[in-house]
């Protein structure tokens, strides 16, 4: 072949590349990408006196940009405590789902071939039910009239401790959140 095929042949590659990336680039920029920078553009403005957005320019042709979002941010405890919270939510799911996602990974890569794709499909089975579906069903295991809540909770009226309510606490939100996200740790180990 000599220089002038190949080298067409390469732009020929270059451009069926760039077009089979072009659609999945061009609905991230739109979906993600855009959305994403809007946001951090709002963070800067001022709210509006009913709703919304104050406009970008002030009566005086100014900007209107502040840091005044960030400084109620920071001076207000609640969205402190919110932001911290949600953030030990997140590493106490990452970290659950790490140490529960290594094992079983390594369980999938070390069994037999007849075995592993039983055990993949048990992993992506989940996914084959509706989230909320999945999510109510932890409700009811979780809920007070449950076997696990009656059972948890007659056995510590044993030791003479109150009752605790599994559902609606930090618990059922850590065990509802790693039920979910397990297979995404598991799938890429």
């Amino acid at each position: 072949m000599n220089k002038a095929a190949g080298g067409a042949l390469r732009r020929a590659e270059v451009l069926a590349r760039r077009l089979i990336s072009g659609p999945p680039l061009a609905y991230l920029l739109v979906f993600f990408v855009l959305p994403s920078l809007i946001m951090v553009f709002a963070a800067f403005r001022l709210p509006g006196d009913y709703g919304g957005l104050a406009p970008l320019v002030d009566e005086n042709g100014a900007l209107a940009l502040t840091l005044e979002n960030f400084t109620r941010f920071a001076s207000d405890f609640v969205y402190t405590k919110v932001f911290l919270k949600s953030l030990l939510f997140a590493a106490t799911t990452t970290f659950t789902c790490l140490l529960m996602a290594y094992p079983l990974a390594m369980l999938i890569a070390h069994s037999a071939k007849k075995y592993r794709d039983v055990l993949v499909l048990l992993v992506i089975l989940p996914f084959w039910s509706n989230f909320l579906i999945r999510v109510y069903a932890w409700m009811i295991i979780l809920g007070p009239q449950s076997a696990l809540s009656r059972g948890l909770n007659g056995l510590l009226a044993l030791f003479g401790i109150e009752p605790v309510t599994l559902l609606f606490s930090g618990f059922a939100v850590i065990v509802g959140l790693v039920y979910v996200h397990l297979p995404f740790m598991v799938l890429p180990l």
